[in-house]
């Protein structure tokens, strides 16, 4: 393996258990809330549609109305 397929495996791999740990018991995190919090962990919008199995439009669509969720909270 080369530098950037591991350095591409470890973050995947940072996702995953990110992902792990944030999951609720109770009840399953939100489609939004997977897209902000893989955001938040700098995945590119492409690559969370490829994840969620959505498209870009739609993820694109989303990381918008958080953002804008985000700056009404400011």
């Amino acid at each position: 393996m080369d530098k950037n397929e591991l350095q591409s495996t470890n973050k995947l791999l940072r996702v995953i258990v990110a992902l792990l740990l944030r999951r609720k018991d109770e009840k399953m995190l939100t489609l939004r809330q997977q897209i902000e919090i893989l955001s938040d962990l700098s995945i590119k919008p492409a690559e969370i549609a490829e994840i969620l199995g959505r498209t870009n439009t739609y993820i694109n669509k989303e990381l918008s109305g958080i953002r804008k969720g985000r700056k009404q909270a400011e």
